[in-house]
């Protein structure tokens, strides 16, 4: 996909648009058939601290359908240039009838805990745009406080004497996880050998399961999971109503520590506005809830026990339990979505005219107002959806404009696990009038007529504003985005991806509402003709 990049990136010097392909596989040599990219999935990636997306990143695709499922490009390996990685369904693997396509994602990168996301895609459902926050292993974010220490072994590799390890308090996450190590445990391997040879080191985040932030942040990125082991043995579909979380990581010598020689004691400080489904009062003392445990290798959540809640030695609620293992601890409710059918939703935007989208989050609360779900959309009039995911509780919706935060439609659904139909009425963002910008761009190579690239996702900011400020505009689909996001007369940087390559264009001026031009020999070929003539019959030389 070399040659396409090439033609890619001269369309891109000399507009600001691009094009893409009603079949690339009629032009291309990419290594499946262009149909491919009927069914996609972009995965925007950002880091929990503010920093900058690492260059290591690496993204698989694992679990039953993962050999549908490529890189946009056609690559089997899947890349993320920018942080963005974006996935295609083959036409052979491509989601019929009520066969839904599930797999996972696993993205890892160095400094950061892996990501294990559980995907699905079913018929019709040609976008996802999925959020992915990583976080770093040893530095704290507003929704997670973090602790690392070192404890000293005998050289038998046990522990000399009774360790307790715990997570501050800080000024946004007001709980935490207590670790206790009584003396002489040893340390075991992946593979059950005992480890020696150095000290423990141990670090856990503790997580505030009340802050939507941690939602990107809960194992497999939301907190509907399809593969979650009950308390009699099954396994199936839920959704966590978490009242605490924590994530636990031990090494001796640099080898991960997975089990124990003898059982080690944990204490979760538990959001003191929790309500159990059991009972729908506030927590207190004498209750029980349920531990769950998630494998982040394998993607499984695993029912542990029942713990016990009471005060601790800070006079604070918490959930105090016994593990001979390590991972990622989940204490609270879970409520089965297994016999759940999901709304069906269209969402009606008239002043979205022609086909413009404009970007938006749907999120998806109990009536306590915390928050269940988040996802982000590119609102179109007519669009079909539906809410997945969701518990057979009450729920409230809010549609927010991502430009704006401006709440653009609520509501209520009595059971978001009854099926049913329902049309919500999305309102125009205040401010400035709306503009329905259009960008169009056909790219015609010589001797070859009209060449169009596969549609792909572009991104954009305020010219000369800071990496981290592009955001998504659209998708370019038959060689056209149609957006409210950009205003006549303002300036923008823009960016795409491809395979493993990132272009970018700036300042550029948005100078109409209609932005279509042809680009080709004898047609426009900017200011430079003789050198932007010999640049196109160099990327179009190659296309068959």
């Amino acid at each position: 996909m070399r040659t396409f990049f090439k033609l890619f990136s001269f369309v891109l010097a000399l507009g600001f648009v691009f094009n893409s392909c009603k079949n690339p596989a009629d032009n291309l040599n990419i290594l499946v058939d262009a149909d491919i990219i009927k069914y996609k999935a972009t995965f925007i990636l950002s880091t929990s601290d503010g920093t900058a997306i690492p260059n290591d990143i690496t993204v698989t695709a694992t679990g039953t359908d993962a050999g549908s499922i490529y890189d946009f490009s056609g690559s089997k390996k899947i890349y993320a240039p920018a942080g963005v990685a974006t996935i295609g369904v083959a036409p052979s693997g491509v989601p019929k009838g009520s066969t839904k396509l599930n797999f996972n994602v696993v993205i890892k990168a160095t400094g950061f805990l892996d990501k294990n996301l559980p995907v699905s895609i079913e018929q019709d459902q040609f976008s996802q745009i999925i959020k992915v926050t990583l976080l770093r292993a040893t530095t704290p974010s507003p929704a997670s406080s973090v602790v690392v220490a070192e404890v000293g072994l005998g050289t038998d590799g046990k522990t000399t004497t009774s360790t307790t390890i715990s997570t501050p308090v800080t000024g946004t996450v007001t709980e935490t996880t207590s670790i206790t190590v009584p003396a002489g445990v040893q340390f075991k391997g992946a593979d059950g050998t005992i480890l020696s040879g150095g000290n423990l080191s141990a670090q856990a985040v503790n997580f505030d399961p009340t802050d939507p932030a941690a939602l990107a942040l809960f194992p497999g990125g939301k907190l509907s999971a399809p593969n979650i082991t009950t308390p009699g043995g099954t396994t199936g579909s839920a959704v966590f109503l978490p009242a605490g979380f924590t994530d636990i990581q031990m090494f001796v010598g640099g080898v991960e520590v997975k089990n124990f020689t003898t059982p080690i004691n944990i204490g979760v400080q538990l959001d003191p506005t929790y309500k159990p489904q059991s009972s729908g009062q506030l927590l207190k003392a004498g209750d029980k809830l349920a531990v769950y445990s998630y494998q982040v290798s394998t993607g499984q959540f695993k029912y542990e026990g029942l713990a016990n809640v009471a005060l601790d030695a800070s006079n604070k609620l918490a959930a105090s339990f016994t593990t001979d293992h390590l991972t990622v601890f989940i204490v609270g409710d879970v409520v089965s979505t297994a016999s759940c059918t999901e709304p069906n939703v269209t969402f009606i935007a008239p002043w979205l005219t022609g086909g413009a989208t404009r970007t938006v989050n749907v999120e998806i609360s109990n009536n306590d107002g915390k928050v269940l779900a988040t996802s982000e959309v590119l609102l179109k009039d007519g669009l079909a959806d539906k809410f997945r995911g969701l518990p057979p509780i009450p729920v409230r919706y809010r549609i927010i404009d991502v430009t704006t935060s401006t709440v653009l439609a609520s509501g209520s659904i009595a059971d978001p696990c009854a099926g049913g139909n329902l049309s919500i009425t999305v309102g125009q963002p205040g401010g400035p009038a709306i503009q329905n910008v259009t960008l169009v761009l056909n790219v015609v190579c010589p001797n070859k007529g009209p060449v169009t690239p596969p549609n792909f996702d572009m991104f954009y900011k305020t010219a000369g504003a800071a990496e981290s400020a592009y955001v998504l505009l659209g998708t370019a689909n038959q060689g056209l985005i149609k957006t409210s996001l950009l205003k006549v007369g303002s300036t923008y940087d823009f960016r795409v991806t491809w395979k493993n390559e990132t272009k970018r264009v700036n300042n550029r001026t948005i100078t109409d509402l209609d932005m279509s031009t042809t680009v080709g020999e004898g047609l426009n070929l900017g200011t430079n003709t003789a050198s932007n003539r010999a640049l196109l019959i160099e990327a179009c030389k190659s296309l068959n």
